[in-house]
């Protein structure tokens, strides 16, 4: 496998959007190169065909119905955010990618459906080794301005406004562990909450940051303000007794953390939400510190060990609904 030498940021920012061009500068003499003068560079594989389920390929279990991370295109295919980031993963290693749907690590690895997961990572997932941290989520806050600008807020602010909350949902408990008592107004989803915070019913959205993040980035006075509680992390887990191939893998994902192109494809599907939600915080909030250089601590905070499926649902409120993507794309 070859690929053309660029410089890591443009290979990144192309890699992600599927664009191509070079900036113009009027100044010079501007000349595209002939195929002769091209670099290549080989691209080997970092692991045997014997570390894969399908040899020359990384096959990637996650939760396709976790809209925005995994969702399914109005062609069929596969898009979202940890669809992108295994994508990259699986570039690095100069592997092809495939996907399969799966609910949790332990089932679609336990069973080698797959090679790697990409999601919540819990500890009764068995025979697991946690290769890092891929996303950071939490209820979150999200603002409006006259000129789409940075927003900052102060759980007092928010004790003196009007908050469009999603019904029944993790955000609200979120803002009684914070002992938020501002007037709420709720709806039966985030596409609704974005639609009374655009209009100027509500003052804030408080919502999933992934879900707020997606919906945001579509309209330019609405911007993400800060995490509302302890982030919680998505990552990518592979078998521990498959020593190689989780090593490879974790090598390839501190390659695409450290030269930005992680943080290139969560701008695509969050907009301007910073990739770490540890660094923006709502002053006032009571956020317990974490450990962001330990994917293992990290994703034992997230642990829905010991959870009632009413706990589960509930904590899923921010996904987004088929309902939700019809309306964007319309």
């Amino acid at each position: 496998m070859h690929a053309a030498r660029l410089g890591a940021g443009t290979a990144a920012v192309i890699a992600v959007l599927g664009l191509s061009g070079c900036a113009f500068n009027p100044l010079s003499t501007f000349t595209t190169p002939t195929i002769d003068q091209i670099e290549y560079e080989t691209v080997t594989s970092a692991v045997s065909d014997d570390a894969l389920v399908t040899p020359g390929t990384l096959t990637v279990a996650l939760d396709t119905s976790d809209a925005p991370q995994a969702m399914q295109g109005a062609d069929g295919e596969l898009t979202g955010y940890a669809v992108d980031a295994a994508r990259a993963l699986a570039s690095r290693m100069g592997l092809k990618v495939a996907f399969v749907d799966a609910s949790s690590a332990g089932s679609a690895l336990g069973d080698k459906k797959a090679d790697i997961f990409i999601g919540e990572i819990n500890s009764t997932d068995g025979d697991v080794s946690s290769l890092g941290t891929c996303l950071y989520d939490a209820a979150s806050v999200f603002g409006k301005t006259s000129d789409g600008g940075s927003l900052s807020v102060s759980t007092d602010t928010l004790n003196t406004s009007t908050l469009g909350v999603q019904m029944s949902s993790a955000s609200q408990e979120a803002l009684a562990k914070q002992s938020i008592t501002a007037n709420q107004k709720t709806f039966s989803n985030v596409n609704e909450c974005f639609e009374a915070l655009e209009s100027g019913e509500v003052d804030y959205v408080i919502c999933d940051s992934t879900a707020g993040g997606y919906l945001a980035r579509l309209i330019s006075q609405i911007s993400y303000v800060g995490a509302l509680e302890t982030p919680s992390t998505l990552g990518v887990a592979g078998l521990a007794a498959n020593d190689e191939l989780c090593r490879a893998v974790s090598d390839a994902l501190d390659g695409i953390t450290a030269d930005g192109t992680l943080e290139a494809v969560h701008s695509v599907w969050y907009g301007t939400m910073p990739y770490d939600l540890t660094t923006k915080i709502v002053s006032g909030a009571d956020v317990q510190p974490t450990d962001t250089g330990s994917s293992e601590s990290a994703s034992s905070d997230s642990s829905s060990e010991g959870a009632s499926s009413e706990d589960k649902s509930s904590s899923q409120e921010g996904t987004i609904t088929d309902d939700d993507i019809n309306k964007l794309n319309s």
